[in-house]
C-alpha cells in the first residue's frame, strides 16, 4: 500500500509537471469514452434494458403468424391479438404465472383535464393484474387490482414523472379527480419512479382499468363504431405481457398456448379456409423499447461501431504521446534500473500513469456522456429514459480499464530494451531511435489514417443524406406553412357537431390578414404516411390544418401568423342546431 501510494504521489507530480500533455490526453479521452459510452447509453435503453420489475428475463411479449383474413387488427402490427385470446390465455396457470393485457386510448396521445387545465397525456387501459403481474410496486397509494378490472372502476394510477411534473409530488394529488375525455376518474396511486410503462417509443402517463364507454375505446375509435372492447372477437387490438411460470421454457409455454389459441383465433369468422396457413403465436424477450428496438437495431449497432474506432484512435494517439513523452525520460528509466528497480517496478509506475489519466479522461467522459444521452433523447424525439444506468457505468468501467492496460504496456517497450549504460551515455532521445520502433510507429500512423479516412467519409456521406431529406422536394411550397393538429373539444358528440366546428374553424382561419390560404388535410405530405393527431370522430374527416402566411408574415412577423391562428382556434364556437 505504501509503494502504491508513492507511484500515485509520483505519478501526479510527472503529470503536474506536463500540464499541455495532461490536458491533451485527458480531453482526448474523454471524448472517445464519453461518445462510446453516450451511444451505449442509447443502444441498452433501447435494445438490452430489462423492464424495472423483478425476474424480468421471465417475461415474454405475445406475437402472431398468419392473421385470419375475416378479421381486422389495429395497433402494431403482430403485437395486436384479440380480446377473447386474451381471457382464452390468461386461464392458463401452467403456463404463466400471469398475464397481463394493456392497450392505448389513442395512437399518440388522449385529452386529459386536471381541474381547468386540459393537456394531452398518453394513457393505457390495462387488464386488474397489470401491476401486480409485472411486479410494479407504488410510489404512493395503491396499483389496480382485478376487482377494478370486472366492475370496470374509474380509478387512474400515474407515472411518477405525471406525478413530478403535474402534481410537484405533492401526496394530495391522490384522491383527486381528473377527466379523459370528459369522464371522470379518480387518482388512487402513483407508479414507482423507475417504471415507465411497456409502450412503444414513449412513456405511459396514466393507467385506467379496462372500460366498456363508447368514448374510452381503445385506439381512439369512434364512439360510433360498431367495434367495442368486449364483444368484437374478429378485432385484433389487445397487446400482452406474459410472464412465465417456474420452470417453464419459452418451448414449452408455445406447445401448450398453441392449441388454446387456434381455438379462439377464428370466433366471429366462418372459420379457416382451405388455403390459409394456420394461425401461431411467438415470443420476444420484454427488454429494450418496443417499436424502437426493431427500427433502430442496425443503426445503433453501426454507430456503435462507429463511435468504437473513435475510441481505437483516440487511445492511439494518447498512446503515441506517452510513447514520445517517455523517450525524453529514458535518462530517467535507465537510471531507475541501474539502481535495481525491474521491468515489474517500471511497468507499475506506467500504469499507475495511465490510471491517473485514464481516471480524469473517464469521469469527464461519463459527464459528456449523461448531456449527450440527453440532447440526443430530446433531438430524436424520445420521450424515454435514456440516463446511463448501471449496465453503462460497467461498460465505462470496462472500456477505461482496457485503456489503461493498453496505455500502461505501449512504452514498456521501448523503456525496457535500452540497456542502462546506453542510456547514461547518450540521451534519451537517441537511445530509443532504432528501426523496429519507427518501423512499430509507422504502422500505428498508417493504421490511424485509414480510420480517419473510413470515419469521415462515412461521416460525410451522412451529412450528404441528411441535407438530402432536408432540401427534399415535397411537390409543395413549404416555406411560411405552419403545420398543427387539431383535437375537437371533447362536448362534441356526432358527426355534425364536429363538422360544424371544422367549419367555423375554416371560416375565421382564412379571414385573417395574415393568411394566404387554410386547408384540412388527413396525413400531412413529407411524413411518410404518418397521421398528426386522432380525429374524434370519424378518421376520414381531416384533423390537420395548413395555414399559409403572406409574403409579409414569411419574412418579418411569422410569429404574429401562429398566434392569429392561434387565437381564431380558440375563439371558435360551435353551432348549435336550431
Amino acid at each position: 500500500m505504501n509503494t502504491m501510494l508513492q507511484d500515485l504521489r509520483f505519478a501526479s507530480r510527472m503529470l503536474a509537471k506536463s500540464p499541455g500533455f495532461a490536458a491533451t490526453a485527458v480531453v482526448t479521452l474523454a471524448l472517445g469514452i464519453g461518445a462510446n459510452t453516450a451511444i451505449f447509453s442509447v443502444m441498452n435503453a433501447v435494445l438490452l434494458r430489462f423492464l424495472p420489475v423483478p425476474n424480468p428475463e421471465r417475461l415474454v411479449c405475445l406475437h402472431y403468424h398468419n392473421q385470419p383474413r375475416e378479421t381486422s387488427q389495429t395497433g402494431y402490427g403482430d403485437l395486436s391479438l384479440s380480446q377473447p385470446a386474451f381471457e382464452a390465455m390468461r386461464t392458463q396457470r401452467h403456463v404463466f404465472s400471469d398475464l397481463v393485457g394493456f392497450v392505448p386510448l389513442s395512437f399518440s396521445k388522449t385529452v386529459v383535464r386536471f381541474g381547468d387545465a386540459p393537456e394531452e397525456a398518453a394513457v393505457d387501459m390495462v387488464s386488474g393484474n397489470f401491476f401486480s403481474g409485472l411486479g410494479v410496486v407504488p410510489a404512493r397509494g395503491r396499483m389496480l387490482t382485478p376487482e377494478d378490472e370486472s366492475q370496470h372502476t374509474q380509478v387512474a394510477v400515474l407515472s411518477y414523472n405525471c406525478w413530478t411534473r403535474r402534481f410537484a409530488r405533492n401526496p394530495s394529488a391522490l384522491g383527486q379527480t381528473l377527466y379523459i375525455k370528459g369522464i371522470p376518474f379518480t387518482i388512487v396511486g402513483v407508479a414507482a419512479h423507475d417504471f415507465f410503462g411497456v409502450e412503444r417509443g414513449g412513456s405511459t402517463d396514466l393507467w385506467i382499468p379496462l372500460q366498456t364507454m363508447p368514448e374510452l375505446k381503445p385506439w381512439g375509435a369512434s364512439p360510433q363504431d360498431k367495434a367495442a372492447l368486449y364483444g368484437s372477437p374478429d378485432w385484433w387490438f389487445f397487446m400482452m405481457i406474459g410472464r412465465l411460470a417456474p420452470g417453464v421454457s419459452e418451448k414449452q409455454a408455445l406447445a401448450q398456448l398453441q392449441p388454446v389459441y387456434e381455438r379462439v383465433a377464428y370466433l366471429g369468422t366462418a372459420g379457416r379456409r382451405a388455403d390459409e396457413q394456420p394461425p401461431r403465436i411467438y415470443f420476444t424477450p420484454a427488454r429494450g423499447i418496443a417499436g424502437l428496438r426493431e427500427s433502430l437495431d442496425t443503426p445503433l449497432r453501426a454507430l456503435m461501431v462507429a463511435v468504437g474506432l473513435v475510441l481505437v484512435i483516440a487511445c492511439s494517439n494518447v498512446a503515441m504521446l506517452l510513447v514520445a513523452r517517455n523517450s525524453a525520460r529514458q535518462r530517467e528509466f535507465s537510471l531507475r534500473s541501474a539502481l535495481g528497480a525491474g521491468r515489474v517496478r517500471l511497468l507499475r509506475q506506467l500504469l499507475t500513469e495511465s490510471l491517473l489519466l485514464v481516471a480524469a479522461g473517464g469521469a469527464a467522459g461519463w459527464l459528456l456522456a449523461v448531456w449527450a444521452s440527453e440532447a440526443l433523447a430530446r433531438w430524436a424525439g424520445f420521450d424515454v429514459n435514456l440516463a446511463p444506468d448501471r449496465a453503462v457505468l460497467f461498460f465505462t468501467l470496462a472500456i477505461s480499464f482496457v485503456a489503461a492496460l493498453v496505455f500502461g504496456f505501449a512504452p514498456l517497450r521501448s523503456v525496457s530494451r535500452v540497456p542502462p549504460w546506453v542510456a547514461l551515455r547518450t540521451s534519451g532521445t537517441s537511445a530509443s531511435q532504432d528501426r523496429a520502433g519507427f518501423r512499430a510507429g509507422q504502422i500505428v500512423v498508417t493504421m490511424q489514417m485509414a480510420l480517419c479516412l473510413a470515419l469521415l467519409v462515412g461521416a460525410g456521406l451522412a451529412v450528404r443524406t441528411l441535407l438530402n431529406l432536408e432540401n427534399a422536394n415535397l411537390g409543395l411550397r413549404a416555406q411560411g406553412l405552419l403545420v398543427f393538429g387539431i383535437t375537437p373539444p371533447q362536448s362534441l358528440h356526432n358527426d355534425p357537431e364536429v363538422i360544424r366546428f371544422y367549419q367555423g374553424l375554416m371560416d375565421r382561419l382564412r379571414i385573417l390578414p395574415s393568411v394566404e390560404s387554410a386547408t384540412f388535410v388527413q396525413i400531412r405530405p413529407g411524413t411518410g404516411g404518418s397521421n398528426n393527431t386522432i380525429a374524434f370522430v370519424d378518421t376520414k374527416k381531416s384533423s390537420i390544418a395548413w395555414c399559409a402566411g403572406t409574403r409579409l408574415a414569411r419574412i418579418s412577423s411569422t410569429w404574429w401568423a401562429r398566434r392569429s391562428c392561434w387565437d381564431a382556434i380558440s375563439r371558435t364556437r360551435i353551432p348549435r342546431p336550431r
